[in-house]
């Protein structure tokens, strides 16, 4: 049985998802350091995906359902706070470096000064999250695996062709 499409997620996009699949990319938008930016980021192929979901239910409690929104919820609290960023030091460990790991695998890509997109390679992906200061590197886990769970509903919406 088909799910239905929510108000959340366009035909188009789903549609989009259902045809890239892995390939999809999304731009997420946030500012870091007081700069703005934009990440390129894909759904995490199923040899990635899957460890860190196994790794979050078995360890951790939740799915990733569950660790959206917890990184949601530390970033509304944050901004309740005035901060500009997640603050990890309150966030369990292992979530943390697994959203970071989530981020790593997933980034693909960012934009210039000039706005030319410029693809990231994992190696260059990982220098980057290392690199972050702050709760930056566990929001962008935490849209990573969003996305991902998005790509797996989109298989699922009435006019899917099937699986990814």
């Amino acid at each position: 049985m088909s799910a239905p499409v929510t108000d959340e997620k366009s035909t188009s996009k789903l549609m989009d998802m259902c045809i890239r699949g892995r390939d999809y990319r999304e731009d997420y938008d946030f500012e870091m350091m007081g700069e703005d930016v934009t990440a390129s980021l894909a759904p995490l192929a199923d040899e990635h995906f899957l460890p860190i979901a196994a790794f979050l239910r078995e360890h951790l409690g939740m799915d990733e359902e569950e660790a959206v929104e917890a990184v949601e919820e530390a970033k509304e609290e944050a901004e309740e706070e005035g901060e500009e960023s997640i603050d990890i030091t309150k966030m369990d460990t292992e979530f943390v470096f697994t959203m970071q790991r989530a981020a790593i695998k997933g980034l693909k890509g960012s934009y210039d000064g000039e706005g030319e997109y410029v693809e990231h390679t994992e190696e260059e992906a990982e220098t980057m999250v290392k690199m972050m200061v702050g709760g930056y590197s566990v929001e962008i886990g935490g849209k990573v695996l969003e996305i991902s769970g998005d790509v797996r509903d989109a298989t699922k919406f009435r006019g899917s062709r099937g699986s990814i």
